[in-house]
């Protein structure tokens, strides 16, 4: 441990509006800053400075040890978001949200906590995307029902009760660091190059998020004191394939063009289109 080392703060600031739109709806606009100092990062202080061989243990200032990580808190981060929402609270029919956040997200260490920088004297070589850096996020909410008292008519009793509950989700894709497969001679896990020059971290851009689910219910009053809820739900309506992990090494042929062959491919996903029935009993 850096025996120097700081406490990690966040420094922020944030200006919202909120309009009312109507009786029973409103718009709001916001921006947020927020800056993140003194971050943990772990920093080689025998860094090699040739390829190991033979006994020479990489020309290390001190030869008789290998690495010598510290944990220092020399890292930070910067977040800049505009998000944009609109509320029609509940009505006779039913009520929904609108939100909608343009964001960028930056830092200069990833966010497991071993992280190292590739460049053990210049940490800032690192600054790049965040590994949350998602630019666009939107959400969809909302609720519509029927009327709930006890119907009198026989299309009352038949139309009364219902209620239809829905979210969309649909976020832009998340980076992912591309490497090699290879260490650099510092030993830290390398990137390809163009024109000698290490490519920025988190260079890869991922996959997007879309799920849209829906819950249909139906309450039946029973007894002054029970009701009974019949209800289906289902999830990722759509099946839009949402990736959670891909293959980011892209070997040790030219960039952009000579990728491996595995390169890019999704190792892991979120779940498919379900379903599911239920009954609930309330008393």
């Amino acid at each position: 441990m850096d025996p120097h080392l700081h406490h990690a703060y966040a420094e922020q600031g944030s200006f919202e509006i909120e309009q009312e739109l109507g009786a029973h709806s409103t718009l709001s606009v916001g921006y947020q800053h927020v800056r993140g100092l003194h971050l943990i990062i772990s920093v080689n202080q025998n860094v090699p400075t040739c390829t190991a061989a033979g006994t020479n243990n990489g020309c290390r200032p001190n030869p008789n040890y290998g690495n010598d990580s510290q944990y220092s808190s020399l890292a930070d981060s910067h977040y800049d978001g505009l998000h944009v929402s609109f509320v029609q609270r509940p009505v006779q029919w039913g009520s929904y949200r609108i939100s909608y956040t343009y964001s960028k997200a930056l830092d200069d260490v990833s966010e497991f906590f071993f992280s190292a920088p590739i460049n053990n004297f210049n940490i800032w070589q690192d600054y790049s995307r965040s590994d949350d850096d998602q630019r666009n996020r939107f959400v969809f909410d909302g609720t519509i029902h029927s009327p709930t008292g006890s119907g009198k008519s026989a299309w009352e009793h038949i139309s009364h009760g219902f209620q239809l509950t829905t979210m969309l989700q649909y976020y832009s894709p998340l980076p992912f660091n591309i490497t090699t497969g290879a260490n650099t001679i510092q030993g830290t896990g390398g990137r390809p190059t163009i024109n000698g020059a290490f490519i920025s971290r988190n260079a890869g851009s991922g996959f997007d998020f879309l799920n849209l689910t829906a819950r249909l219910s139906r309450s039946f009053q029973i007894s002054e004191r029970l009701r009974l809820e019949a209800l289906t739900e289902g999830f990722n309506l759509t099946n839009h394939m949402n990736g959670v992990t891909l293959n980011g090494v892209f070997g040790t042929g030219a960039y952009p063009t000579n990728p491996s062959s595995t390169f890019g491919q999704i190792t892991a996903v979120n779940d498919s289109r379900s379903f599911q029935l239920a009954l609930r009993l309330r008393f």
